[in-house]
């Protein structure tokens, strides 16, 4: 379950640099469609296959912010990089 989470997280921080926020719901609909019946192949259980994919949707989201801030955050070093304005020391 842990390998499950790291890969949701990666996933949503890639799609936090390219995509708007609607992408998550595709995403999270593919990912419990995709966990729900491999934990049943498993031997899980219902119950342990819908908690992962709880986690895996946090995660997935957690994920998200994390690759959207890190855009903004690139972006704004990007911008006062470009436009920076000289300081005047003397007047």
């Amino acid at each position: 379950m842990t390998a499950l989470l790291i890969f949701s997280f990666l996933v949503g921080a890639v799609l936090g640099q390219r995509f708007r926020v609607l992408v998550l719901l595709p995403v999270t609909f593919a990912l419990v469609l995709t966990v729900l019946p491999v934990s049943l192949m498993t031997s899980l259980g219902v119950l342990e296959g819908l908690k992962a994919a709880v986690f895996a949707a946090i995660a997935l989201q957690a994920g998200y912010l994390f690759g959207s801030a890190a855009r903004f955050s690139l972006a704004a070093a990007r911008a006062a990089r470009v436009f920076a304005r000289p300081v005047k020391s003397a007047r």
